[in-house]
């Protein structure tokens, strides 16, 4: 018996180290989506403005806060409702902040990211919104589109930041996720 064993333990180690290869990794698409980085300054991207009611484009993220509703617009804002008749919300003003996903409220300060910043504004009057305070690169850059298994023209940080990916025909992308 304890030769049976012996004579199986070198081929079950082998066996066991041979199963630990690389792990697979699909080949990159040759044809497909090609996505390119649309840049914005700094300084632009920045800017954060309390607009007139505005379409909802890209519906995100709902909070409830007292009597109103803040709606996320992937990428572009914030949308705030007055919700005192739940059955009819009425859209009262737009937070324009570049690259919102996020959003978060406490007290009468709501919390945002604004591309790799987190700013702070106070939204106590929800028609006069104010930016209490900027946290500048809290956040990290994202150098690729939110797509996978795509082909994208590599960003370019000396061009600006990466406001949003536009999907086009890219001769010869260099890079892939």
């Amino acid at each position: 018996m304890q030769r049976l064993l012996r004579l199986l333990t070198l081929p079950i180690i082998l066996g066991l180290l041979d199963s630990c290869g690389r792990p697979y990794a699909p080949n990159p698409p040759t044809t497909g989506d090609t996505y390119r980085p649309v840049y914005a300054a700094y300084s632009d991207v920045r800017s954060i403005q309390t607009l007139g009611p505005q379409p909802i484009k890209n519906a995100g993220k709902i909070y409830r806060k007292d009597d109103y509703l803040f709606i996320n617009d992937r990428g572009s804002g914030i949308h705030i409702l007055d919700n005192r008749i739940p059955e009819k919300p009425v859209k009262l003003a737009f937070i324009a902040i570049l690259g919102n996903q996020e959003l978060a409220i406490k007290d009468s300060i709501l919390y945002a990211d604004n591309i790799t910043d987190l700013v702070a504004l106070n939204i106590a009057n929800p028609l006069n919104v104010r930016l209490v305070k900027r946290i500048e690169n809290a956040f990290e850059y994202s150098a690729f589109p939110l797509a996978t298994n795509v082909r994208f023209e590599c960003a370019d940080r000396s061009r600006g930041v990466v406001v949003r990916w536009e999907k086009i025909a890219v001769e010869n992308p260099q890079c892939y996720r």
